[in-house]
């Protein structure tokens, strides 16, 4: 019986990760709501999580509406669309998935009292550590005063939408800023065939990889720059990325911080993704790394074998005009955050829509915008307005 529910979160993962705007963590927050056993929902998040993370690439690559995980993934894959490279972009992704998770999987148990030194060590200076983070972050923009502005801002909205509990306070946040940004800058461009070379997963992809999945480690270690995208960024200021690196990095981030989400909640009791959060809520994760573990490079594999065998499918997409699709898209996410975050749900919703649309408009980069979960977690490291 639990092997359905794995298959079944297989499949929930490829729809979630194929409708922009739609976070992993809504999806599990609606099937803890259906009165599912334990160990059924365990198995759905297992298989859902990695699943959503390999599709999610899809939209952000192709269509270019992220979603809060691949969110800078939008400018080197667009720039190899418009190459007609698209294709070579989503094998990198896959194949750096891949070895992503095996790195991850070698590394896991020496990662347990890793995790465990080392976090003791840094736990006093967090906050500080955060603060340093931001500042880096932010003087290494096109423009750091606008950077400032809009990540303060999304900030203040990240700290309104998180203290007013809300039951998915996320959900608002992230569509608004990446999907309907994305959205009402929409323009209908004329792609060029998208190619079906061959790519090889060469030394210099490897290196990213290998640098993605030790970047996704350190992650696991703050609270407040989970996202792949803040961590991707920070990392170009110690190692020069080239497009393919920059996805075959962000990919690998991706997994390695998922795989070591499990690890950190099994020796620090930290879980900095919410699907983890949630499993460990449900799911004694310290008793079951191995199958964990196991189900989770299943699950990448099936995943990518999918994407691959559908790849050409997903290339002809790429010239349809989505101005249609941008409408449902707009009218679903309306009606999803009135179902389940209310009126105050559409007030974030439409205040950070705004936000997303001006980044674009401005040539700001959206990375900023993770504001609105870096500022409410120093505030809070902090105990500022707490």
């Amino acid at each position: 019986m639990s092997i359905l529910f794995f298959v079944i979160g297989i499949f929930l993962g490829i729809l979630s990760g194929l409708i922009p705007g739609l976070h992993s963590n809504t999806v599990i927050s609606i099937l803890s709501s259906l009165g599912l056993t334990k160990e059924q929902l365990a198995f759905l998040i297992i298989a859902l999580l990695p699943v959503h993370m390999i599709i999610s690439f899809i939209p952000s690559i192709f269509f270019g509406i992220p979603e809060q995980q691949t969110v800078i993934s939008v400018l080197p894959g667009q720039r190899l669309v418009l190459k007609g490279k698209g294709l070579a972009a989503l094998k990198i992704v896959l194949l750096s998935s891949l070895f992503a998770v095996l790195f991850s999987i070698a590394l896991f148990y020496p990662s347990l009292s890793f995790f465990e030194s080392v976090f003791a060590l840094i736990r006093p200076y967090v906050g500080y550590i955060l603060i340093l983070f931001s500042l880096i972050f932010l003087l290494r923009t096109k423009n750091p005063f606008l950077s400032f502005l809009f990540f303060a801002i999304a900030g203040m909205l990240g700290y309104y939408s998180m203290n007013t509990k809300l039951v998915d306070p996320f959900l608002p946040l992230f569509s608004g800023m990446f999907a309907m940004g994305a959205i009402l800058n929409y323009q209908k461009s004329k792609i060029p065939k998208q190619k079906d070379e061959k790519v090889a997963l060469d030394m210099s992809i490897i290196k990213f990889v290998f640098f993605g999945v030790i970047a996704g480690a350190f992650a696991d270690l703050l609270p407040g720059i989970s996202s792949p995208s803040q961590v991707a960024t920070f990392l170009t200021i110690f190692l020069p990325i080239n497009t393919l690196g920059y996805l075959a990095t962000i990919s690998s981030i991706s997994m390695g911080e998922a795989i070591f989400s499990f690890a950190t909640s099994a020796s620090i009791n930290k879980s900095r993704m919410g699907a983890t959060a949630s499993l460990a809520k449900i799911f004694p994760i310290d008793q079951n790394l191995v199958l964990i573990l196991v189900l989770f490079l299943i699950a990448v594999a099936i995943a990518a074998v999918i994407v691959y065998l559908s790849r050409n499918l997903i290339a002809k997409l790429v010239n349809i005009d989505f101005s249609l699709f941008n409408i449902l898209l707009a009218i679903y996410l309306f009606v999803i955050i009135v179902l389940i975050d209310g009126p105050i749900g559409l007030v974030i919703f439409a205040l950070t829509s705004i936000l997303g649309f001006l980044t674009v408009r401005l040539g700001v980069e959206r990375t900023n915008l993770m504001g609105a979960v870096i500022v409410p977690t120093i505030l809070l490291l902090f105990r500022i307005f707490i």
